[in-house]
């Protein structure tokens, strides 16, 4: 059974229910994000009470990433045997727990414990909105889905700073994480309720939206890295991710102390930041159902690569708070990809190993997240506080995925995936 052999009212149904899957979809990233970077928008509030250092401060929000990568590995294992619906109700009721409990932190190392336990299943939360798209919907229109959802993340870190902090200071930190913690929890419900994997869970027994696929044989592991695809995905979202976390992290201080930026216009520069990511991200993904996917992905790294560029002559050339902003406005470039990156997994993966595959090329961006800002800040140590060091290297990292992307990428001519007209539901 599929798309072309059901009737109109069928159709119609399966178009209600992936309506209802993607709104699902979308609001449970939102808290995953929320949850992630919760902690980073209220840095000063929690560190006056915990009496913790710059370096504390800085080891809690980012030891998140280490469980949050093991997740990754565990939960691609667990894809093989576990359903979308059951990944999502095991990855938001661990973190909304591990939220609640943060809400009565009372140390540092309470704090590092709990930051690791909801790292882990933020990781499940990830996947299992993954294969809930991939199961709903038709490869055609996963990559501007996709884009959806992972533009809902980035709304979600602005957020947490444009909505926490201000609840922060009225309430304090603690009742903005006992706001998110019964938030994710609520999802856990509404997923228990709701969520269905794919049309065949509702009826359509039998219902795919591809050919039948043959059973995996062997290990998960050396059927994914048995292609280069996983590689490829893998340095996409490393060159977007490190555009992320080293603009994230680099930006402001660097136009605070070249440009003579006002402290006061940080706020509206990481909001312009974070917005222009969700702007970038629906229209890459729309994009990316109309163009194959491996030209995507060398356009998404060379537009990674252009944005490091214009912030490194941010650093040495004088520019107006006009300028700076517009940087920021585009700064989203280096997302355009995103769409693209995890539906040409499930165009090069069979649908049942597409998720573990997934969850492999994440681990690239996990790492990247910690070696853009690392390395930029080395760079500026060793310069004595300069900032044009840092974003020349960060210009370097960006360019080295942009040559490997452009090597590994490359289709012969026979193994081009045709790009279907987007012409199917949702």
């Amino acid at each position: 059974m599929n798309w072309d052999s059901i009737s109109a009212p069928d159709r119609a149904r399966i178009r209600r229910w992936q309506i209802g899957m993607v709104a699902l979809a979308l609001v449970c990233e939102i808290f995953l994000a929320a949850d992630w970077y919760a902690f980073a928008a209220v840095i000063p509030f929690i560190s006056k009470t915990l009496q913790l250092d710059p370096a504390q401060a800085g080891l809690a929000q980012g030891i998140f990433a280490l469980t949050y990568a093991f997740g990754m590995i565990a939960w691609s294992q667990l894809s093989l045997k576990l359903s979308a619906r059951n990944m999502l109700l095991i990855g938001l009721a661990g973190t909304g727990l591990g939220m609640a409990l943060q809400v009565e932190v009372q140390s540092f190392g309470q704090l590092i414990a709990l930051r690791l336990f909801i790292g882990f299943f933020d990781a499940a939360i990830f996947l299992g909105n993954m294969k809930l798209i991939f199961g709903w919907i038709p490869q055609a229109r996963r990559a501007s889905v996709v884009g959806l959802v992972l533009a809902a993340y980035s709304l979600a870190i602005t957020l947490d700073f444009a909505l926490g902090i201000p609840l922060t200071i009225a309430h304090g930190w603690r009742v903005f994480f006992a706001v998110l913690a019964a938030g994710t929890l609520v999802m856990a419900v509404l997923d228990w309720l709701f969520a269905r994997n794919d049309p065949a869970h509702i009826g359509f027994r039998g219902f795919a939206w591809q050919a039948h696929e043959p059973a995996l044989i062997g290990s998960t592991l050396r059927a994914v890295f048995s292609r280069k695809w996983v590689i490829v995905s893998g340095l996409s979202i490393s060159s977007s991710v490190m555009a992320i976390a080293g603009t994230a992290t680099w930006v402001v201080p660097a136009f605070i102390t070249v440009q003579k930026m006002p402290v006061e216009n940080a706020a509206l520069i990481g909001t312009a930041m974070g917005l222009s990511q969700v702007v970038f991200l629906v229209i890459g993904g729309y994009l990316s159902d109309r163009l194959r996917k491996t030209v995507m992905v060398r356009i998404g790294a060379v537009l990674a690569l252009g944005t490091a560029l214009a912030f490194t002559l941010a650093t040495v050339h004088p520019m107006g708070f006009g300028a700076l902003l517009f940087l920021a406005a585009i700064s989203g470039l280096s997302v355009f990809s995103g769409g693209a990156v995890f539906s040409l997994l499930s165009e090069r993966y069979p649908l049942a190993l597409a998720t573990a595959a997934v969850g492999y090329a994440e681990i690239f961006g996990i790492t990247a997240t910690f070696i853009s800002p690392w390395f930029m800040g080395l760079a500026i140590k060793a310069s004595g506080g300069g900032f044009l060091d840092a974003f020349l290297v960060f210009s370097a990292l960006e360019l080295a995925c942009v040559v490997s992307l452009f090597v590994l990428a490359r289709e012969p001519a026979g193994e081009r995936v045709e790009v279907k007209p987007a012409g199917v539901p949702v």
